[in-house]
């Protein structure tokens, strides 16, 4: 008998590479005012406090709510003051805030503060910065906060 005649063998078709995959993308901001930046602290033998501004798309935006406390998502040691012109503050610039923690000479201390919307709720990354006391050190500082 003959042997059988040869059959073609399916030669499978080449696979394409994977394609590289990118990286995830970051992820979207939790809080209307994701960027906190504490850009300088400065001697100041009156007291402590801060002071900023809040920014839409880095415009000055007034009318938000700015708070402090000794602990991250503490209780606010105060009630929440304005940022830009308001009653009693008309010449403000639009965005800036001023907040005083302690009129009657500095103290050392660490501070936490945030923006929160009409009901206390926090609305911003938390920014933090540490007071000295009496002396040259750190006592006044500046907290800006801006939404992108």
């Amino acid at each position: 008998p003959a042997p059988p005649p040869p059959t073609n063998t399916p030669v499978p078709a080449p696979t394409q590479a994977p394609a590289p995959t990118q990286p995830p993308a970051p992820p979207s901001p939790t809080y209307k005012f994701n960027i906190v930046v504490v850009s300088r602290c400065e001697r100041q033998p009156a007291g402590n406090w801060y002071e900023g501004k809040t920014y839409v798309n880095g415009q000055p935006a007034s009318g938000y709510k700015v708070v402090f406390s000794y602990a991250a998502d503490g209780p606010p040691i105060t009630s929440p003051v304005v940022s830009g012109p308001h009653p009693g503050y008309e010449g403000w610039d639009a965005g800036y805030y001023s907040h005083i923690i302690n009129a009657s000479g500095p103290k050392a201390g660490t501070w936490y503060v945030w923006v929160v919307d009409d009901s206390g709720n926090r609305i911003s990354e938390i920014g933090q910065w540490t007071s000295t006391g009496p002396g040259d050190g750190c006592n006044q500082a500046v907290v800006d906060f801006d939404s992108r």
